[in-house]
C-alpha cells in the first residue's frame, strides 16, 4: 500500500544488514536504487539515510560516512545524509563539523557501547547542537548489546543540551512507554501506565521520537488504544521511520509497508497522521 500523503521517512540505510528473520539467512544489500524503489513504491517523498559510527554495529556493513556523502549527491532534497563518526576517536567533532561543511544534514545514527550521558556522545551531541542540525540516537539495553544505554540518564543530557533537536529510538527508548518496561527488548501486553519516554517528551520541547524498526513498531502494535491515545497527544514529537533495509519476520522494514499500516489504521485525525508521517519530520529538516 502507499501512504495516503507523500511521507518522509526518517530512518534508512543504505548497505548490509544481517538478517533476524527465520525466513531469510545471512546479509541483505540494499543500493541507493533499491531505497529509491522502495520510496516510489510506497509514496515515500523523501528519506533521511543514515550512517553508522565505524565498527559499531557487528551486524550492519552500512556504508561509510564518505561514501554515503558521495551516494546521495545526485539525489540532493530527496535522500537527506546523517552522519556518524565513532565518539571513541578524539577527532569525532572535529570530522563531524567537516562533514557537515560538505554536505550532512544531521548526525546519526549515533549507536555505540557507552552510557548516553559518557563525555564522548555529549561532546559529539554538544557540537550537532552548536551546528543547528538534528541527531537521531539509538538506545539498547541488551540482551545482547548496549548501545547509548541507560535511558534513565537521558533527562540529564537533555537538561545540558537544550536547543539540540533529538530523535531517539531502539528498544531501549521504546520498553519505556510502559511504567512497567521490563527487560525484554520487545515487551509485549497492554502498556501498564505511563513510562519514561512519556515523562520526557512532555517535558522536553526538542526531544522526537522515531518509530522505526521492530521496537516502534511494536510499542505501537501491543496495545493499539495506547497507541491512539500516545499519537494524539504527541502528534509534534513522533517521526515516521521504517529502518529500511533491515527485516522482520514478516519481510523487509519499509517495503512491507507495515509502519504505514500501523499509523493508517489507528483511525487518528487526519491532521495527526499528517504530522506525523511528514511535517514533523519537515520541521526537523528544513531548518
Amino acid at each position: 500500500m502507499q501512504a495516503s500523503i507523500p511521507v518522509v521517512d526518517f530512518h534508512t540505510h543504505i548497505g548490509e544488514v544481517k538478517s533476524f528473520s527465520p525466513k531469510l539467512k545471512g546479509w541483505v544489500r540494499a543500493e541507493v536504487e533499491d531505497l529509491l524503489s522502495y520510496m516510489r513504491e510506497r509514496g515515500i517523498e523523501r528519506a533521511v539515510v543514515l550512517s553508522l559510527p565505524p565498527n559499531s554495529d557487528p551486524y550492519a556493513r552500512v556504508v561509510s560516512n564518505r561514501e554515503l556523502l558521495k551516494t546521495v549527491e545526485p539525489h540532493a532534497g530527496r535522500l537527506i545524509p546523517f552522519c556518524c563518526p565513532n565518539p571513541l576517536s578524539g577527532r569525532a567533532s572535529a570530522l563531524f563539523k567537516r562533514m557537515v561543511g560538505e554536505g550532512c544534514k544531521g548526525l546519526g545514527e549515533l549507536k555505540v557501547q557507552l552510557k548516553i550521558d559518557d563525555s564522548r556522545i555529549v561532546k559529539l551531541l554538544k557540537t550537532a547542537e552548536s551546528l543547528g542540525v538534528p541527531a537521531l540516537v539509538h538506545i539498547e539495553e541488551g540482551p545482547l548489546f548496549n548501545y547509548c544505554h541507560s535511558a534513565d540518564r537521558l533527562e540529564e543530557v537533555l537538561k545540558m543540551l537544550p536547543d539540540l533537536k533529538l530523535v531517539v529510538h531502539g528498544p531501549g527508548w521504546w520498553r519505556h512507554v510502559s511504567a512497567e518496561p521490563g527487560n525484554e527488548a520487545y515487551p509485549k501486553g497492554p502498556v501498564k501506565g505511563e513510562g519514561l519516554v512519556h515523562r520526557l517528551l512532555r517535558r522536553f520541547d526538542s526531544l522526537y521520537a522515531d518509530i522505526s524498526a521492530t521496537s516502534g513498531l511494536n510499542a505501537l502494535a501491543r496495545d493499539l488504544e495506547h497507541a491512539r491515545r500516545f499519537l494524539e497527544e504527541f502528534q509534534d514529537k513522533v517521526v515516521f521511520g521504517t529502518d529500511f533495509p533491515c527485516l522482520s519476520e514478516e519481510g523487509q522494514f519499509g517495503t512491507d509497508g507495515s509502519h504505514i499500516r500501523m499509523v493508517e489504521s489507528l483511525q487518528l485525525p487526519s491532521q495527526v497522521v499528517r504530522k506525523v508521517l511528514r511535517e514533523n519530520a519537515e520541521k526537523l529538516l528544513d531548518r
